[in-house]
């Protein structure tokens, strides 16, 4: 789906909440759709979040998802701060965004 768009285009947002936890990104993807049944769920003691915890790279990619940071403004972020060991970069970064979108918890900014 990305592979077939110029990177230069595609600009990710964020849909889900996050927070930081030791310099990595944690994602608060909610366990129920409704707002009322998770209040409740909060209030029995149960967490009403899948919290999904993000690695390294993951963690400046997440943040660079913003609606105005294109994708390739991104790989060239990863390519200064990880070097060649980063590479292939563009086919890495393209793999994380497709599990994103699929998963709902990123969109393409218009």
């Amino acid at each position: 789906m990305v592979n077939r768009f110029d990177f230069a285009t595609i600009r990710p947002q964020r849909l889900l909440e996050w927070q930081e936890d030791e310099g990595h990104c944690v994602l608060l993807r909610p366990r129920l759709r409704s707002n009322r049944v998770a209040r409740w769920v909060a209030r029995m003691g149960g967490d009403p979040y899948y919290r999904i915890r993000l690695d390294e790279v993951g963690t400046l990619v997440w943040k660079a998802c913003d609606g105005r940071t294109s994708l390739a403004d991104i790989c060239v972020e990863m390519r200064e701060r990880y070097g060649a060991e980063i590479e292939p970069v563009d086919q890495r970064l393209a793999q994380f965004v497709r599990k994103m979108l699929k998963g709902r918890m990123l969109a393409i900014a218009p």
